[in-house]
């Protein structure tokens, strides 16, 4: 009788160790996940940026401008 209880209490310890190591690769693979979700993130915030930047740099006033004033530095060196 004192066998089996100690062989059951063993098998079970070893089966909660596991589920333990189970359940701990669940909570690493979740925290990397994360990490790479706020890389994504980040890295979409900066192409925002630059979207943001370019068409700025691209609107019709800003290339206007550029254009007349070239247009005058051109002028100026005939």
């Amino acid at each position: 009788m004192s066998r089996k209880l100690i062989l059951s209490i063993l098998l079970l310890s070893f089966a909660f160790l596991e589920l333990l190591a189970v359940r701990q690769e669940q909570i690493n693979t979740v925290h990397e996940m994360v990490q790479l979700h706020h890389a994504i993130n980040t890295g979409n915030n900066e192409i925002t940026s630059l979207s943001i930047q370019i068409e700025m740099a691209c609107s019709p006033s800003l290339l206007q401008e550029t254009i007349l004033s070239t247009g005058r530095k051109h002028e100026f060196y005939k």
